[in-house]
């Protein structure tokens, strides 16, 4: 398959990439719900092929639905109707399937509901993410440069995208113990090492630029670290079990979407509730404090 990024080397793919999630970012609204819908429908179509390649025929109509009505919400700000949206697609793709011509079984289910959580409901809060800080009143005349969501978005993109770099090159040039050989027998627990430190040093470097606490920064990175390269090497089992080495061949050297967004698709989830919980005590955070002061009175 010929890709707009097919003669490019794998360092000019990035730089492409890069400045245009970069962009988006930094735009908001919808250039950014945009290019985050467009590309989940690219790693839906990815991941199709992926459960095809097991036998695995999920319902189209139910994960692209969910799509649209979680993105549309995240793009308008409003988390609190994604819980209802996935119960509501879990109940959909048992009754779509049941329905179906074409034979349906436990798997197909499985295959649907799974693209639902990981390719709808999680990605979501990549939007989600953009809009931090909104319910505060200020944040509305901020300038683009000094809204927290793009504080936010910055952080994720940075941390995880120099913890990737620095472990796939010292991983090649200097790896020597295998992290997960069962799973991903190219990633080594040098390469490991390497990712966190830059994750953290980008890290640090962000509260240089932007005010962002450093002691959170911190916990944050090793976070977003951690579940940057479990989400990398749950992709990898999935195209291990498929029997496929990428899940794309849209960004040429770098394999397919998923392959390039697996590493976001978990720690995105983890930087929107600790920020929002942890940072902005929001949400779930005032009631767990309300529920300690109470129970040690």
């Amino acid at each position: 398959m010929t890709t707009f990024f097919s003669k490019a080397s794998r360092l000019q793919v990035g730089i492409v990439v890069a400045l245009l999630f970069f962009g988006c970012a930094y735009i908001g609204s919808w250039a950014w719900s945009l290019l985050i819908f467009s590309s989940i429908l690219v790693g839906q179509g990815e991941m199709t092929q992926l459960l095809k390649g097991k036998g695995v025929k999920p319902s189209q109509v139910i994960i692209v639905s969910s799509t649209i009505l979680m993105m549309g919400m995240a793009s308008l700000n409003m988390p609190q109707f994604l819980p209802p949206i996935l119960t509501m697609s879990a109940i959909a793709s048992f009754f779509r399937l049941l329905f179906r011509k074409e034979k349906a079984g436990i798997n197909d289910i499985g295959g649907t509901l799974l693209a639902v959580i990981y390719l709808s409901y999680l990605p979501s809060h990549v939007i989600l993410l953009r809009h931090l800080g909104e319910h505060f009143p200020q944040t509305a005349l901020l300038p683009h440069w000094q809204q927290p969501g793009l504080h936010a978005l910055v952080f994720l993109l940075s941390v995880v995208a120099a913890s990737d770099i620095a472990a796939y090159y010292v991983g090649k040039a200097f790896g020597k113990h295998l992290l997960a050989e069962a799973i991903s027998p190219k990633k080594t627990q040098e390469g490991a090492i390497a990712g966190l430190v830059a994750g953290m040093l980008f890290a640090w470097i962000t509260t240089l630029i932007w005010p962002f606490p450093w002691e959170h920064a911190l916990i944050l990175s090793v976070l977003l670290v951690a579940t940057g390269q479990l989400g990398d090497l749950t992709e990898s089992m999935m195209k291990r079990d498929a029997g496929l080495k990428d899940s794309g061949e849209i960004l040429a050297s770098h394999g397919g979407f998923l392959d390039r967004a697996d590493s976001y698709i978990f720690s995105s989830v983890v930087c929107y509730y600790y920020i929002y919980w942890i940072i902005e005590k929001q949400g779930l955070a005032p009631e767990v404090i309300y529920w300690f002061r109470h129970l040690g009175s």
